[in-house]
Parts: structure tokens; sequence; C-alpha cells
């Protein structure tokens, strides 16, 4: 069964683009659930494209590179894989941008057609995808994490001790979220500056500073991090039990709410 808009995370569906509306007991909303995340921030969307979907409603139209691709993983991968590269053309075609194949790196990166940067990410239940001109942003970067997956015995290998010490004064549940919150962002970001350096940095090079309830800051911790630097990562909530953070230029952010 696909997802039916109160979704496996409770959540009601949204759409950035025309789609057969129908009607249920949560009200007039769109099918296939396709929700525009981050449609509370200024970004420029003639040239940006996101979307998050749930993984069972990304499994067509597919090509045999897709599969060809996966071909020796488990089906659970492959499915994966599919609808990250399903929802990644589906979004590049809005962008203009015809790309049957979207092949990867040997880091298992995606490899993006001539102008165009992106990133994907899925965890079990949803895939998210953002692309955009390179003409707009140098880079973008997006992950989706499911809240309580990131347990103590990771903070030693992902936080900063200053962010450790924040973790341990929270309560319980607001201590899970958090923790979660900022792994996210520290992938998001390495999305975000490995097609740039082509290069490993660590979730201990880089820390995460709140700004306001959804915009952060990032620090590099060391000088292959600088990036971290010239960045802004805005976080929401999906459902309950989740969250998706996005990175991308400060710049970018700031020229869109001016223009606003």
């Amino acid at each position: 069964m696909g997802l039916n808009c109160v979704g496996h995370a409770g959540i009601i569906g949204r759409s950035d683009f025309p789609l057969k509306l129908f009607s249920s007991g949560y009200g007039r909303i769109f099918d296939p659930c396709t929700a525009m995340i981050f449609d509370t921030v200024n970004l420029p969307r003639n040239d940006f494209q996101l979307a998050l979907r749930a993984i069972e409603d990304c499994q067509e139209p597919r090509y045999q590179s897709d599969l060809d691709a996966v071909i020796n993983a488990v089906t659970s991968r492959q499915r994966e894989y599919i609808a990250g590269r399903v929802l990644a053309r589906e979004l590049l075609g809005r962008l203009g941008v015809d790309a049957q194949t979207i092949a990867s790196g040997p880091k298992r990166e995606p490899l993006w057609p001539k102008g165009v940067v992106g990133s994907i990410s899925h965890n079990e239940l949803f895939c998210a995808a953002v692309v955009a001109q390179n003409s707009v942003v140098t880079s973008v970067g997006i992950d989706i994490e499911t809240t309580g997956r990131i347990d103590r015995q990771l903070w030693g290998h992902s936080f900063t001790e200053e962010e450790t010490e924040h973790l341990l004064q929270l309560e319980p549940v607001a201590q899970l979220r958090q923790a979660t919150l900022f792994f996210s962002i520290k992938e998001a970001f390495y999305k975000y500056q490995f097609p740039i350096t082509q290069s490993w940095v660590g979730f201990r090079d880089v820390s995460v500073h709140q700004e306001d309830a959804s915009l952060y800051r990032l620090t590099a911790q060391i000088s292959d991090a600088t990036l971290a630097n010239t960045v802004l990562a805005v976080v929401e909530s999906v459902g309950t039990d989740q969250v998706i953070a996005l990175v991308i230029d400060e710049s970018v952010l700031k020229a869109a709410n001016r223009r606003d």
C-alpha cells in the first residue's frame, strides 16, 4: 500500500506541482503524496527543486541502469537506490534537464548532468532529493534520519566536546532528537562538500550551532573543512520521529530572504 497522505510518519502530504486532488477525512490533499519540504524557506525555486516521497511510491519509471547499479544488492537497498534515482530524475525534469542515467562515482556519490548539483538521501521509509543549477548554488546536501538511530555509542565519533556537553544537558526525548538532528546536518554537509573537495571530512571536523528554530550554522574545526563556514543548514521534522536537513550556501539563502 502506498503512502496514503497520513503516511507512515503521520504527516499530511503536500505538493509543489499540479496533481490530481482527492478528498479524505484529512481534507483535500494531493496524490501521490510528494511533500514540498522546506516550503517555509525562501529558495530560488525556478532553479532549485527538492521533494520528499515514500520509497514505495518512487519505483517507476525505472531504467536498466538503475537496476544494473545495484544488481547484487539486497532488495531493500535496490528499492532505496531506485527511489533516489526516480525522484531525482523527476526533479531534473522540472529544471528542463533530461537524464535517463544518474550514475554513481567511486565513493557512491551521484554523478549529476553538466550544469547541475544535487543530493539524494533516504531512510527506511522515505526518499529525499534536491537538484539545482550550478549557476545558482555552489553545491547542496540533503539528509533524512530516523530519531533515536544515533545512540550514545556513536557520539564520540560524531560530535565535538561542546556538542556532547549540550546533549547531556537535555531530557532523554529531546536528547534523542537533537543528536539525530546534529548527525543529519553533518551528513548533509559531507554531501555538500564532497563534490567540491573530493575529500573526506569527519563529523567531528565541523561543529553545529543553532541560530533559530530551524536554522543552524556550521563552523570548521580543521582547515580542510573551511567550507562549513560558508553554509547554513535548515532542518524540518518529518512526522514525529524523523528529521531532514538541507545544507546550502549561506549567500543563496540570505539573497533569497532579501528578495522576499
